[in-house]
Order: structure tokens, then sequence, then C-alpha cells
């Protein structure tokens, strides 16, 4: 007896064999059989005719962290066909730290989501059971090594101490232990930017003893990227820990075309036995902080020391840096400000070239404006790719595919500002690019969103269509897959996703999500 059928779909089983047309059955959260014309006349029976079948969509590379404690729908997740994320990206997340640091921690949010800032993995999952939160997607909960440093030592720019290297450690591995799935890096951010090799290779065998993988948002992203890919080969040389380049990109204009370059600098190391992956997004654009356009050197120390050297002896060197990266119209438009959080809503939904024109002072001035006025907190949109060096990147067939987005409602005025449509559309604008321009089969496709990301991951009981394992599925139309979501109107549901089930059960029908969430932390065991 089946609690679920699925008749008469193509399955495309994530593993990039060869689809096949066939019947899936469900059964108390699993797959309880995959073969041609499956009989039960117990069975909800779900006509899926035309349409393919697959595992639930890995987002290898989340930053849904908390989204679900505002709205449990995670309705631009789900709708993409999104059943987990790899959340706690580019060294944040909302624990660990010190019990003596707690009451600092997550100073840039909201009231409530201070309230789960926790001391550990488990102290955060008890307070979600506590409350009785839900969540429409599952989350893989990683260790944020922004975090974990700032928990122990706070903003400082320097180099840890032995002493705190160590508690660090400690702190690390009761959070693997728990089930956390490696440890993320910020280093382009503060405070990971001012931690040395030394440092990340130490955390990095703890991380290997738990069998864990290291996603890194690593140094630099456009001109040093070679020496920020060799940091990566180091730790994983010195440490035994997997090393995961996350949202890989040819960042600014001066290095693009170099997609190939950097592409090989990658295929190289794995030829010399470098354990490391790779995850993109389909976008040229990218979404960060306002500081993220200020020289490193002037990030150093938290937020509010970059707004202390705006306001003294610095700011004249910082405003030769801007000057120098803004120096033409179109280096204006291309960087756009999603929201300042309410502390500067004139700048909301424009581009630095407009604000300029309308402020009556230099791009460099209005970039430090904005800054000063969200306290370094307002979010951006930066056009930073071009579109040969992303289509390159989407042919590897080895690299997986994330949003380095949010599962965020889709009512726009539930949302701040616009932001980047990568968090409504990626998996089926991606769909949508494969069946447009044939660089890679569907089956690859498929692998490359559940069965690539699960093994990136270490997840072995998701990401493929086998009997036994738990039944995360995602049905949709391969003709007309598509993302609607635009930088003009993201917030728009993508076309073509039918049905998805979240272990075993509906989380969305005929394409409307259902009463039910059905995600949960899935966390590691050891």
């Amino acid at each position: 007896m089946y609690d679920y059928l699925l008749k008469g779909g193509t399955i495309v089983d994530g593993t990039g064999q060869t689809a096949r047309e066939a019947d899936l059955a469900i059964k108390e959260g699993r797959i309880a059989a995959i073969a041609p014309d499956i009989s039960c006349r117990q069975a909800a029976v779900v006509d899926v005719s035309g349409l393919v079948v697959a595992p639930g969509f890995i987002d290898i590379h989340s930053h849904s962290d908390t989204n679900f404690l505002l709205d449990d729908r995670c309705e631009s997740k789900l709708y993409q066909g999104v059943t987990s994320e790899v959340a706690g990206q580019c060294g944040s997340s909302i624990f660990p730290c010190l019990e003596s640091r707690l009451d600092t921690m997550g100073q840039a949010s909201s009231e409530e989501i201070r309230s789960y800032f926790s001391t550990s993995l488990a102290g955060l999952v008890d307070k979600v059971r506590q409350n009785n939160k839900q969540m429409g997607t599952n989350l893989l909960p990683l260790v944020g090594h922004g975090t974990l440093r700032a928990g122990v030592l706070g903003y400082e720019n320097r180099e840890t101490t032995p002493e705190e290297l160590s508690v660090m450690q400690q702190l690390l591995a009761q959070d693997l232990r728990y089930g956390a799935w490696g440890l993320s890096l910020g280093l382009g951010y503060t405070p990971g930017v001012s931690a040395n090799l030394e440092e990340l290779v130490a955390l990095g065998t703890v991380v290997a003893k738990y069998s864990g993988h290291i996603p890194a948002h690593m140094r630099d992203q456009g001109s040093n990227t070679p020496a920020s890919l060799e940091e990566m080969y180091a730790i994983n040389e010195r440490s035994g820990a997997r090393v995961h380049i996350a949202h890989f990109k040819a960042g600014g204009k001066e290095n693009w075309g170099r997609a190939p370059e950097f592409a090989r600098h990658v295929a190289d190391a794995k030829e010399r036995g470098i354990a490391v992956t790779v995850d993109v997004y389909p976008y040229t654009a990218a979404s960060s902080g306002i500081t993220n356009s200020f020289p490193k050197w002037s990030i150093q120390g938290g937020l509010e020391k970059t707004l202390e050297r705006l306001q003294g002896s610095e700011r004249e060197r910082i405003a030769e840096y801007l000057s120098n990266a803004f120096q033409a119209q179109p280096d204006g438009e291309a960087l756009y400000v999603v929201n300042t959080n309410g502390s500067f809503p004139a700048a909301d939904g424009k581009d630095i070239w407009q604000l300029s024109q309308e402020l009556g002072i230099s791009m460099a001035e209005v970039v430090m404006l904005v800054a000063e006025k969200s306290k370094a907190q307002a979010t951006c949109i930066s056009h930073s790719m071009s579109e040969a060096d992303v289509g390159f990147f989407l042919r590897q067939e080895d690299y997986a595919i994330g949003s380095d987005g949010r599962a965020l409602p889709l009512d726009a005025d539930k949302n701040e500002g616009k932001p980047h449509p990568r968090n409504f559309g990626t998996f089926p604008r991606f769909l949508r690019l494969v069946r447009e321009q044939s660089f890679c089969s569907l089956e690859t496709a498929i692998r490359r969103i559940t069965s690539l990301p699960a093994d990136i991951a270490g997840l072995t009981d998701r990401g493929v269509l086998k009997v036994g394992l738990v039944a995360d599925i995602t049905v949709f139309c391969p003709h007309t897959i598509t993302d609607r979501a635009t930088y003009a109107n993201p917030f728009q549901k993508p076309c073509g996703i039918e049905h998805i089930f979240i272990a075993g059960r509906p989380a969305l029908q005929y394409g409307a999500q259902t009463a039910l969430r059905l995600g949960d932390f899935i966390l590691r065991r050891t």
C-alpha cells in the first residue's frame, strides 16, 4: 500500500543517467517504488503525464538562515522547486559564540531575529522548536566563520591568540558534532578579512575530522582570483578539509573574458588532487552590502570601524579609491541601491549615477553618503559580470548551481526594496537556459541541482530518486519551466513547477503551495 503514486511521468533521477518513463510510489515519507505501470487503489494518484519527475532541487548556496522566522512559507525558494537549502554561507550564521558575547551578536538584525542568536547550533534548534517555528523548505546549517570569530574575539583586526583559536576550534567541533555540515568562509567581509591562512587551516583540521566541507566567499573574485584560489587549495592540502568555491565569477570589467583562465585554474588543481568544487548562479549581477565597494583595508575591524574611518582622517583615502572605481556614468549605473532599511529612503531603488545627478555630488561621495546614512548596512545590486563569462561557467558540467539568495515572500509589500531576481528565479532560469542554449543535457542539468550539491555537502538520503531515499521530489514541465523575475520586478513566480513533495508529503500541488510547512533542519550524522 502506497501513500502517493505519481503516474505517467518522465523520471530524471538526478544521477545524470538517461531519462525514462516510469511511475513513482511514495510510502511513509520515502520512495517506495519506481517502475512502469505501478498500481495501488489506496494511494492518492497524481497524474504527471508529460512532466519530469526529479529529485527536489538543492540550493547549495543559500542565505535563508532566518527568513523562515519571519515568513514560514519560504515562497521564493519553494516556487522554484527547491526543497533543501545549504545555509549559513559567506561566513555568516546566527551561532556560535561565547555566552559572554551573545548580547553583542546580530547588531544589524531586527530584535526578533536577534532573539534567536545562540551560543550553539543546538541552542538555535532548541529555540526554534520551543517557539513552534515552521519552515517551508529544509535547511542544512553551516557554521559561519565570521560569526565564530566575532563570537570569540569580536571584530578586532588582528591574529587570533593560541587560546582564542583553541576556543574557536572547540565551538566549531561542538556544532559539527551536533550536525552542522561544515564551516563557511566570508573572506571578503569583516571579520573574515582579518583571518590568516594559519587560522583557516587550524579550523579546517576540525572540519576534516568531522567530514565536513568549507564553502568560501574568497578574498577576491576579480583580479586576484588566482591567489584567492591558491589560498583555498592550501586549506585543503594542509587540513584535509574539502573546499568549495562559492558563486564563482570573473568580477569587474577589467576581468571580463577571464572565465576560461579561472576555470582552468580549478581544473588543474583537481588534476593534482585538490578536493575542490564550485557553484555558480545564472546572472551577471551580484548583490551585497554597500561596503563591498570599499577597499578591503577600510572594512577591517567591523562596520563601526569603517564608519569611524569615513568620519576621520582616512576619509580622503577611501574617497580616492571610490573615485577610481566610479569614474564614468556606466560605473555608477552598475551599482543599484536595493534598500537602506528606512535610513535613507531617497536612495532606495536608485543607482549611484542617478543619485549623484540628483544630489549634485560625485559618485564616490554618494557611495560614502549611503554607507554613512545606512550605518554601512545598505543592500546593493552590482552589475559586475559579463554574459560571456557567466555563460562559460554555466557550461562547466561539474559546477553546481546555487542561488546566493534568500527565501522571500512573493508579495512586494512584504519586502524591502527590489531584491535580486536570483531570490525568485535561479533554478527555473538555469533550466530555461539549458533548454534554449543546449549547453548540457536535461539529465546533466538536473544532476547539477540535485545529486551534485548533495555530494558536495555530504547529504546521502536525498538528491537522487532511488528506492529507500527520502521522497523530496520536484515535478515540472520541461517545455515551459522558466523564470519571470526581473531586476525591475523581481516579485514574479516562475512558470512550470507543478508539484513538490517534501518527505513524502505535498508542499506544492498544481502550481500552488499547500498549507503544510514540511521543511526542517537537516543535521549531519557523524
